[in-house]
C-alpha cells in the first residue's frame, strides 16, 4: 500500500499557517487593548502586570490564557506595556488591569467587581465579555473594532480621552 503524503503535508502546513496567523492576531488585539489603555484620563502607564482571568473548567479559556501568557510574557506595548499574570479566578487577580478569556462567561461581572475594587478595568477580545462586565473590547480581524461599554466604564469610573472616542465605538 502506497501511502501519498502530499496531502498530509499540506494538511500539516495548512494547520501550522492557521495557527501562526491565529496567534499573530491575538498578539495584535494585545497590542491594540495596550494601546487603548494609553487613553484612558489618568490611567495606568508604564509596566502593568495583566491578570489573565479564565475559567479552569473550559478548555477554549485554558487554551486563551495559556496564549495570551505566552503572548506577553515579556511584555507587550510601550506607553503601556502589559505583562500577563493568569489567574483562575476573579477574587485572585490584583491588578488595576483584568483580561478575561473567551469562554469564560460565567465570570464577567465577577471580574469587572474585582477590577473596581483595584481601580481598574476589564479588558478582553471576546466580543461577548462587551454586554457582561468588559469596559474595552478589541478585535483586529478582520478590520481593527474597538468596543467600550458605556455601562462597564462608568461602574468602573473609566474615562477615556476625547481623542480616543472617534476611534471607538460605545455599546
Amino acid at each position: 500500500m502506497t501511502l501519498n503524503w502530499l496531502p498530509v503535508a499540506l494538511a500539516a502546513f495548512g494547520c501550522f499557517l492557521f495557527t501562526a496567523s491565529a496567534h499573530a492576531n491575538e498578539k495584535k488585539d494585545i497590542e491594540t487593548i495596550a494601546k487603548s489603555i494609553g487613553f484612558i484620563n489618568g490611567g495606568p502607564s508604564g509596566s502593568i502586570t495583566m491578570d489573565i482571568v479564565f475559567d479552569p473548567g473550559n478548555p477554549e479559556s485554558v487554551a486563551h490564557a495559556d496564549e495570551v501568557a505566552a503572548i506577553t510574557s515579556g511584555g507587550v506595548g510601550s506607553k503601556v506595556k502589559l505583562t500577563g499574570n493568569k489567574v483562575a479566578s476573579p477574587g485572585e487577580a490584583t491588578s488595576a488591569v483584568i483580561f478575561v478569556t473567551r469562554g469564560a462567561g460565567g465570570v464577567y461581572a465577577a471580574a469587572l467587581d474585582q477590577a473596581v475594587a483595584n481601580g481598574g478595568l476589564t479588558v478582553s477580545n471576546d466580543v461577548n465579555c462587551l454586554s457582561g462586565g468588559c469596559v474595552l473590547v478589541v478585535q483586529t480581524k478582520p478590520s481593527v473594532d474597538i468596543f467600550i461599554s458605556t455601562a462597564a466604564a462608568g461602574k468602573a469610573g473609566v474615562e477615556f480621552a476625547s481623542a480616543f472616542s472617534m476611534m471607538i465605538t460605545k455599546k
